[in-house]
């Protein structure tokens, strides 16, 4: 039973420890003009948009300040569209650009809440909107840990048709934990849309053990087999998976997931 509780008190504060790592990281983020990691030479801002296959529409009109601040995993707004939601959970948001374009995409929608760890991001979160006061009706943004979904009560997560994460599942440290406060949270019928990492290839030994590692999406990472096996424990069930790119020894994957 002691061991239990020391295993149990380390889970929780690598988590505390990784909610802190990521607050730091994209509060930074959101005071560099050119974005994440800008001496990096990686696609961002509408580059990355573009690349990703972004309408051309929906770019031309965000803010030029708006740039800098793109970094999702992968375009998600072709298969939302054809879900036709009313109601959407983007866990991870950041400063809410996939909130934006799901709002001037769903005619149909009439709710969607954004969660997200980092204040800053979601402060210009709130400055994009501002520009858009006919979009910004529908959206909710908060500030939460995904960590600690359960305590994000609060702000009084609604039920949603469908739940988008956009590069945030490899964020979440117990993903048994999440998907246990996840759940409650999709409606009948709901679906669950993953953008992120899964591994081909076992990862080096102890790498899963540095908070670094989890930052960018590499160290949470879970492989095929493992992520059916929390999925279907959380009474849920993989629809899909569709592997966009692969680079051994991860590939970035499409996930979808829904209730039976």
């Amino acid at each position: 039973m002691e061991e239990k509780k020391i295993v149990i008190a380390s889970m929780n504060n690598f988590a505390k420890e990784l909610n802190r790592a990521l607050q730091e990281m994209y509060n930074k983020t959101s005071t560099c003009k050119e974005g994440l990691l800008s001496p990096v030479a990686i696609d961002r801002g509408l580059r990355l948009l573009d690349k990703l296959g972004y309408p051309p529409d929906l770019l031309e009109i965000l803010p030029p300040e708006s740039d800098g601040l793109a970094f999702p995993c992968a375009n998600p707004l072709i298969r939302i569209i054809s879900l036709a939601p009313q109601s959407i959970l983007d866990l991870g948001c950041g400063a809410a650009l996939d909130a934006f374009f799901c709002a001037c995409s769903l005619p149909d929608l009439k709710r969607l809440t954004g969660l997200d760890a980092s204040s800053k991001l979601l402060s210009k979160g709130e400055d994009l909107l501002y520009h858009f006061p006919a979009e910004a009706e529908k959206i909710t943004l908060c500030q939460g840990d995904l960590n600690n979904l359960g305590e994000c009560q609060d702000y009084q997560l609604q039920a949603s048709d469908l739940i988008l994460m956009n590069g945030s599942f490899n964020l979440v440290y117990d993903k048994k934990k999440f998907f246990a406060e996840l759940t409650p949270l999709l409606t009948r019928n709901g679906v669950l849309l993953i953008y992120d990492f899964l591994l081909t290839e076992a990862l080096p030994p102890g790498f899963a053990d540095e908070v670094d590692n989890w930052l960018w999406n590499i160290g949470g990472a879970l492989n095929a087999t493992d992520l059916e096996k929390v999925v279907a424990d959380a009474g849920l069930k993989i629809v899909e998976i569709n592997e966009i790119e692969r680079i051994d020894p991860v590939a970035r994957c499409e996930i979808i997931i829904s209730t039976y």
